[in-house]
């Protein structure tokens, strides 16, 4: 079962691959940090970002959604 809290700590733990800050990803989103936390702290966010964050992560989106477990 895929759970927004599952795609965040993936999130998170790219970021953390990558040696990003979430302002890091914010700006290579084009987002403002806030947006970010924003979606975080709503647990939602929209799915063509979930596709970007992939690409930029050079992950699939499969990954990131933790379904490649």
């Amino acid at each position: 079962m895929i759970t927004t809290e599952t795609v965040f700590n993936n999130i998170r733990a790219e970021c953390a691959r990558k040696r990003w800050s979430i302002e890091e990803l914010a700006n290579a989103l084009g987002i403002e940090r806030k947006t970010f936390y924003n979606w975080e702290k709503k647990q939602d966010f929209p799915a063509s970002v979930l596709v970007q964050m992939a690409e930029l992560f050079n992950i699939t989106t499969d990954e990131l959604l933790g379904l490649d477990k």
